[in-house]
């Protein structure tokens, strides 16, 4: 080597030169070869051009054919369908009269209910009367048991039949049922004798159901802390979990008990308020907060020394009460520290003086209620009554009223913050113990109630916003918290799967997995070894499939059922010699959200319109963009959405964007104005994948007697007209020539809009077969007969309180069976129009041969898999006809329902609602589209879809939607034509040695994608990109589409979105052999079965909740030893990048591998496609029973010398790490997310009115200076167009995706967010004082062991003594 450097070093610079010169030569054929092959490849432009038109020609004409397009389209114009003016303003009057009648049914009804309940009260009994009632906990249903053959004798029989209008819950509509919280004590005087009395409130509930048959639950909630409930039903609920209902905290009762009010939380966090009496503080301003709506305002203020804001951002100022403000204090009082000495003064110094700058004239903005104001003071004790500080800021005409809670058992203390209490019109209380802290708290509300009950004739109803009809909507974290506990238990039992299979298998493979900590990673999460990504993602899938199911049930908001509320207090008449106002309870009614959509049916505003309701604080009651539900749970702010964050405008492109057109139309909405505006909106589609910009013109009115404007939204363009064909049906039946109506559906296969009421009967609601299609039948079947009526009023005025007898008898008969049968509602308009609309699309007849119809259009009769011809109407209707060739071979042996089964909600379909807007791009396009998880499922079942929109148009501007056809296509024979097309030269009949393959997408330096309108692969020769976004495979490519303006870039926000912060775990330590442990396994024996006491009485919250949970759930029993088998680990591991963040679902059933595939066995989840990419939805862990709690105690136990490990190489070490088993865990925060989505430009595309390719080119994309030339052409008559892309430059290409991600605030956007109170209009009911308030000397007294906390304790110790009994 060293002579050959010296030879090098000796040549002269000539030899240098030559020598040089001679190796570039020597290597510039091969140089030349690679840069000719990659930089001078020719894109084949025309053949793209070719392809894209005959695939587009030969699709349109197959599916036009095979659909009967243009049968159908001549059916509506020769059967005389005309355009009728939508008139938007018109059209809203009529609507909020219907929904204003209905709601004043509702009002009268509570108002009954509430007459009765005040006489009933004044009734006298004798105490030592038996009460009978009927317990709803304690109901035995079935009639086949006797009651003598009950073991419980506090069980009845009763009788309950299953009613659709009350969800299918089985009921019994004589009698009404009685629900006792857990924490109230039912046999206590008072709550006996309220029960007793409230019986009398049957007669009033079964007339009031008589008199409005949409009631839905009529109850009355007892300030005594029970509920009666008409109709009787059973409480249903697991027996392994706590019951946590409690009337007293449901909103329509809080907001009914009293006028809105403006509070100030004062917390103790002195030296003092440590230990238990911290977590009795704590508890106390929870329950608190759990008592608060969103008409109240609140703050919360820590003080020792100093006195400072619970939460940073609420920093001098009262914020609303809604979920939202509430979840960020109940987050910030996990972390308050106890130091110091109380200042009393500067703490009610603050409190008054925020108080009082709330209450002044000058606040004009609506935040602050303006009505009741209170200080509630929580504290161990004070040393002082500061009667100056209340002289000076609330004396003489004492507006604050001040609470005061005493923590702890010094009798000592009470004196001064009694006398707070009772100089200031408020009240005190003692708490000791936790199992009280409900009870005590509770007390506040009849004092706030008390000017209110000396009026006693002024009886003021309330309207709630929305919420679900679950237990107790504020229990989401905790529900959140069981989620996760179902997780760690799933993960638990996978690790425990996996300790197992170290020590009982010594294959080569299985060490091979365990070295991968991906691997292992996929079978912690799912249960199985070498899952590809295609397993993961398949299993993903199926869990949101089988969701899909439980969430299309009728009146279901994704499994939840909205409504709001309308209640009344009761007030107590009785005449004492002591002054009292008490408040003996509230009376109320339910709405479902789906009965006020009723009387807004959607056909009347047509495809694309949709109505909303608002109330006076501007929140959504219904839209179709709320969206309640995350993960399966309910949202943290599910019931505070803002009207302005579900309508986004076309000019916002910065988040929460206060646009001012949006902002007066929300003003309007909000001050129940008459309102007329146009709006540029955006509007997204297919979970936030697909996005729509129009301009819509908004209509609103006001519901009278409540705080709600409802609203309609209808497109500019085609939404100012409607399709006018109707049937008259009496015409038809005496047109002999006719026959039956129903011959019209006698061709194909169809359906009706599930959701939409053509006919229904308002009192027989227990038939088991109330499909629409049904009904339709049996209704047009009466019809045909003599003295047909179609009562088609929806709803009237209710009757005049000064009516007579006669008159009111003429305005609601008696109803008899017969007349019960004849009671019934028929829309009109709807059915005719249903009628009209069967007789245009009545072609689908298996007479007729589809390939006669092909041939007749000098179309291929090659069909590339269509399965299903179907068309859809604006009258709900949806028909089909399958083809015997593709459907009798993938139907067949299908596990999953006819596609047409599944989407049959017509105009509500997207791809209904595509091909309507897609009309005005292009009036000869079909629009496809294919599932986003298509690459998930069977290659065999994947279906296109393609639809084309049939208007009746007049001329260039009055046009309408009618209707829109289509087919379905399997997917694998799609791919199949397009291969077909475009591995051949399009001047060649067929694929052929004279072809050049280099200039097809067989060739492997092109790739071929279909691509529709929004960037969603349709087809390509991978069958796995199928239903993903190119972004994803070709970002680069994909920008560059953008700045070649192909597609537009649209930015979307979503104000409802949930981001998951984890929480810290706690870290295990080595567990040690020692005396000690065998006190410790004692103590948690205790524990335990204190957690389950604390669990059956609601107070689990205050203890970790993985014990309770696993006690409670049967995953751990505390009578059991302690295990002696453990596998540890003898260092940490990096859990982060071992798990990273948790985003996917996890199964809860038998994982199927996918041996078949290789791919991804060992990469990142999260990198080889496993993650969310063409999903199409939100992920969502689906638990058939969710309420599954934590078992932490799988891995407790004590490690012996003698625990073996496995065989396994020395670089695995001791393995499973006992870390692994643990979860990241979650907790949802409501936060702000964004988007980019995009939109085909299809006017780009066009020169001289013809589609031209765009021909591109990454130029230097790698460090070797070659480049990525693409070809891109619009595919006639589709949404498509075909991308040809050069791939033999190896360029590095961005992941472009279309995931939303958070939007990042800092901390001053953070607080301003939260403080961000757009205007509101306070309730116009107020009543906070009465003169004679201050004869009325009751003001609290000490907690005491009463006969709640009394059974309590002594169900604790008999169960600890069973326990010990036991064992």
């Amino acid at each position: 080597m060293r002579h050959k450097v010296k030879w090098w070093c000796s040549l002269s610079l000539v030899q240098h030169r030559t020598t040089v010169v001679f190796i570039l030569f020597s290597l510039f054929p091969t140089l030349l070869g690679v840069y000719t092959q990659e930089h001078d490849f020719n894109m084949p432009h025309q053949e793209v051009e070719l392809w894209a038109r005959k695939i587009g020609n030969h699709i349109f004409h197959l599916s036009n054919a095979f659909a009967l397009y243009n049968d159908i389209k001549d059916n509506f114009r020769t059967g005389e369908a005309t355009l009728q003016e939508n008139d938007g303003l018109q059209l809203v009057k009529e609507m909020t009269s219907d929904v204003t009648n209905m709601m004043k049914f509702k009002v009268d009804a509570v108002n009954r209910i509430m007459n009765v309940a005040e006489e009933a009260s004044l009734d006298k009994y004798k105490q030592e009367e038996p009460v009978d009632y009927y317990n709803a906990k304690r109901l035995n249903p079935s009639p086949d048991i006797p009651q003598e053959a009950i073991d419980d004798k506090n069980y009845r029989n009763l009788s309950l039949l299953s009613n659709i209008h009350f969800d299918g819950i089985p009921i019994n509509e004589s009698v009404s049922s009685v629900h006792v919280p857990t924490n109230v004590y039912a046999k206590a005087p008072d709550v006996i004798n309220a029960i007793r009395w409230s019986g009398r409130l049957d007669r009033t509930f079964k007339s009031n159901y008589e008199l409005d048959p949409t009631l839905s639950w009529q109850y009355f909630g007892s300030s005594t802390g029970f509920l009666r409930q008409y109709p009787a039903s059973e409480w249903v609920m697991d027996e392994k979990d706590p019951d946590l209902y409690d009337a007293r905290l449901r909103s329509w009762y809080i907001q009914a008990a009293s006028s809105p009010k403006d509070m100030v939380i004062l917390l103790d966090v002195s030296g003092s308020m440590t230990g238990l009496r911290k977590e009795i503080a704590i508890h106390v301003v929870l329950n608190i907060l759990e008592t608060l709506n969103e008409n109240d305002f609140v703050n919360i203020f820590n003080f020792s020394t100093e006195t400072t804001e619970l939460v940073s951002c609420f920093n001098d100022s009262l914020v609303q009460a809604n979920m939202e403000n509430i979840g960020e204090f109940k987050k910030a009082l996990k972390t308050i520290e106890t130091k110091e000495i109380a200042n009393f003064s500067k703490a009610l110094i603050k409190a008054f003086e925020l108080l009082q700058r709330s209450n002044s004239k000058y606040n004009k903005s609506g935040q602050g209620s303006q009505c009741n104001q209170a200080i509630m003071l929580v504290t161990d004790g004070a040393p002082d009554n500061y009667e100056k500080i209340f002289s000076t800021y609330n004396w003489p005409h004492f507006q604050v009223r001040v609470f005061t809670y005493l923590i702890g058992r010094e009798e000592k203390k009470k004196r001064d913050l009694s006398w707070m209490a009772c100089a200031n019109k408020g009240y005190f209380v003692q708490v000791t113990t936790l199992a009280e802290v409900r009870e005590q708290v509770l007390r506040y509300i009849p004092v706030m109630a008390r000017p209110m009950v000396m009026y006693q004739e002024d009886h003021h109803h309330i309207w709630t916003g929305v919420y679900a009809d679950v237990a107790d909507p504020k229990q989401i974290e905790w529900l959140w918290e069981v989620r996760e506990g179902k997780r760690q238990r799933d993960r638990t039992e996978n690790y425990q799967k996996l300790q197992k299979i170290v020590k009982d298998s010594s294959s080569p493979a299985i060490i091979d997995a365990l070295r991968d900590k991906w691997q292992v990673e996929n079978f912690l999460r799912y249960g199985e070894f070498s899952l590809s990504s295609r397993s993961i993602a398949r299993i993903k899938a199926a869990k949101m499939r089988k969701m899909r199911g439980r969430r299309g049930a009728p009146g279901l908001k994704e499994g939840y059922r909205l409504m709001t509320s309308v209640a009344v207090p009761v007030f107590d008449r009785k005449k004492t010699s002591m002054k009292t106002a008490n408040l003996l309870g509230v009376a109320g009614t339910d709405v479902p959200i789906r009965e006020i959509e009723k009387l807004v049916p959607p056909y009347k505003l047509g495809v694309n319109g949709y109505s909303f309701m608002v109330n006076s604080n501007g929140y959504v009651i219904y839209h179709p963009d709320l969206r309640p539900v995350f993960q399966d749970i309910l949202k943290p702010n599910y019931n505070s959405v803002d009207f302005a964050e579900v309508e986004l405008t076309d000019y916002e492109n910065e988040a929460r964007a206060n646009d001012s057109e949006l902002l007066e139309l929300r003003k309007d909405l909000v001050e129940q104005n008459a309102a007329e505006r146009m709006m540029s909106v955006k509007i997204h589609l297919d979970d936030m994948k697909r996005v729509v910009q129009r301009k819509q013109k908004y209509f609103a009115q006001k519901i009278s007697g409540t705080p709600f404007s409802l609203g309609i939204a209808m497109p500019e363009g085609y939404g100012k007209y409607k399709v006018h064909g109707q049937i008259e049906l009496t015409r038809e039946i005496q047109d002999h020539r006719a026959g039956d109506v129903m011959n019209h559906f006698s061709t194909g296969n169809w359906t009706l809009h599930p959701d939409w009421v053509y006919c229904e009967y308002k009192y027989d609601q227990h038939q088991e077969d109330q499909s629409p299609e049904a009904l339709i039948n049996e209704f047009l079947s009466r019809a045909q007969k003599p003295n047909w009526k179609w009562r088609s009023t929806r709803t009237r005025p209710p009757p005049d309180p000064i009516m007579n007898q006669a008159q009111h008898k003429r305005w609601k008969p008696s109803m008899g069976s017969d007349e019960r049968r004849d009671n019934y509602y028929c829309d009109k308009d709807l059915v005719q129009s249903l009628l009209f609309d069967a007789r245009a699309t009545n072609v689908y007849s298996r007479k007729v041969k589809i390939e006669d119809k092909i041939k007749d259009r000098n179309t291929s009769s090659q069909n590339f898999g269509i399965t299903t011809a179907f068309v859809a109407t604006r009258s709900g209707l949806t028909r089909w006809i399958d083809n015997p060739s593709e459907s009798s071979s993938s139907n067949g042996n299908s596990k999953e329902p006819h596609f047409m089964k599944v989407h049959n909600r017509a105009i509500d379909e997207v791809w209904y609602k595509r091909a309507v807007d897609y009309y005005k791009e292009d009036q000869d396009a079909y629009v496809y589209s294919v599932p986003f998880d298509a690459a998930t499922r069977d290659p065999d079942e994947v279906l296109v879809t393609a639809t084309r929109a049939i208007f009746v148009e007049e001329n260039d501007y009055r046009m309408a939607p009618a209707a829109v056809v289509g087919v379905t296509i399997k997917h694998r024979k799609f791919v199949d034509f397009f291969k077909n097309e475009t591995y051949k030269c399009p001047s060649y009949p067929s694929r052929n040695s004279s072809c050049k393959k280099a200039k097809t997408c067989e060739s492997k330096s092109l790739n071929c994608y279909l691509l529709d309108d929004n960037g969603f692969i349709i087809a390509s020769e991978n069958e796995d990109d199928t239903g993903k976004f190119f972004g994803t495979l070709e970002g680069t490519i994909m920008e560059s589409l953008v700045q070649s303006e192909v597609y537009k870039k649209i930015q979307i926000f979503d104000y409802q979105a949930v981001c998951l912060d984890t929480q810290e775990k706690n870290s295990m330590a080595s567990i040690l052999t020692t005396p000690i442990q065998t006190l410790k396994w004692f103590a948690s024996w205790v524990m335990g079965n204190v957690f389950w006491v604390l669990v059956k009485t609601q107070l689990y919250t205050l203890w970790d909740p993985n014990e309770a949970w696993a006690y409670a759930q049967g995953q751990w029993d505390p009578n059991a030893a302690p295990t002696d088998e453990v596998t540890y680990s003898k260092g940490p591991i990096n859990y982060q990048s071992a798990f990273g963040e948790y985003q996917e679902m996890l199964p809860d059933e038998a994982v199927i591998t996918d041996e078949s595939s290789g791919e991804g066995s060992g990469k990142d989840p999260e990198e080889d496609g496993s993650g969310r990419e063409g999903s199409g939805e939100e992920e969502i862990p689906l638990y058939e029973g969710i309420l599954e709690y934590e078992v932490q105690d799988y891995l407790d136990g004590i490690p012996t010398e003698d625990t073996k490990h496995p065989e396994l190489p020395d670089d695995i070490g001791d393995f499973p790490s006992l870390e692994l088993a643990y979860i990241n865990k979650t907790h949802p925060r409501p936060c702000d997310k964004t988007v980019y989505l995009y939109k085909l430009q299809s006017k780009k595309l066009k020169q001289d009115g013809l589609y031209k390719p765009v021909k591109g080119k990454l130029s230097n994309c790698h460090t070797n200076g070659c480049g990525r030339p693409f070809s891109v052409q619009k595919v006639i008559s589709t949404n498509l167009i075909l991308v040809a892309v050069n791939s033999l430059c190896p360029c590095e290409s961005r992941k472009v995706d279309i995931e939303p991600v958070e939007v990042e605030h800092n901390e001053t956007t953070s607080c301003n967010r939260l403080l961000m109170q757009h205007y509101r209009k306070r309730p116009q009911s107020c009543v906070n004082y009465h003169p004679d308030e201050h004869e009325i000397k009751l003001c609290g007294g000490a907690g005491s062991l009463g006969p709640s906390s009394v059974a309590l304790l002594t169900l604790l110790l008999a169960h600890i003594y069973n326990s010990m009994m036991q064992s």
